[in-house]
């Protein structure tokens, strides 16, 4: 049971139901996926396979009575969930996704699969030790939004690297990447043309050597502030 400014609650919030999984495997707060016909502890990061975490209080329940082992998961509502800090420290209102270890989730920090949002904090003094958070169930791919703090490329490389997104979602980073080509590409053929118009000009009328020089410094700005444009478009493409 979990306590709540002294008002004993309880879990989970949602509709539980039984799986066939034994009765050995998973204790209460573990994350469960279906993989490859049979049930089993999630032992993958951002595990698209997820569904759900078990438990063993819940306000209803559904149970198939001709299983001969079976355990109670829930995939939406209030849940306890064992979590380790082992991708960082656990904040209230961030993401839970599941992690290597078995069963166990940790804190999401880019697009994926999740389990559900933390409500509450979890900061351990080691990074192997698992405890037990309340969650709110709702299993689900989800966008992680980027902080102002983040820049373009780690905003593109997380991206690339989240295991599985929305088709919306992807389309964010498809775009996100295209701005960029395009403005580096515009940028660098601009300043590569005139540039290379301005040295022909100082050959022929050496005399104009300062007022060509202004010509591509100016290029040089203006092929600055395009890619600068280009990547402050793709970031809020990203984050807005």
């Amino acid at each position: 049971m979990y306590l709540f400014l002294g008002i004993q609650r309880v879990f989970s919030a949602g509709t539980a139901y039984s799986i066939p999984i034994d009765a050995s495997v998973g204790n209460v707060g573990d994350i469960v996926s279906f993989k490859g016909g049979k049930y089993e502890l999630s032992s993958v990061v951002y595990d698209q396979d997820i569904l759900g975490v078990i438990t063993d209080s819940a306000t209803t329940s559904i149970v198939d009575t001709s299983l001969p082992s079976y355990k109670l998961i829930v995939n939406f509502g209030e849940n306890m969930v064992n979590v380790s800090n082992k991708n960082g420290n656990i904040k209230k209102g961030d993401y839970i996704t599941s992690s290597t270890i078995s069963g166990v989730g940790v804190r999401a920090d880019k697009s994926g699969q999740v389990v559900g949002i933390a409500e509450e904090d979890y900061t351990p003094g080691s990074p192997d030790q698992i405890g037990k958070i309340m969650v709110f169930v709702d299993v689900r791919s989800q966008f992680i939004n980027l902080t102002m703090g983040t820049n373009i490329l780690t905003a593109l490389r997380a991206g690339l690297e989240a295991p599985f997104l929305t088709p919306i979602i992807s389309l964010r980073y498809i775009l996100a990447a295209l701005v960029t080509g395009a403005s580096f590409v515009i940028a660098f053929t601009s300043f590569g043309r005139i540039s290379g118009s301005s040295v022909e000009a100082l050959g022929r009328n050496p005399l104009a050597g300062s007022a060509i020089r202004r010509v591509v410094f100016f290029n040089f700005v203006l092929t600055f502030f395009i890619m600068i444009a280009g990547l402050a478009i793709a970031y809020f493409i990203l984050v807005l």
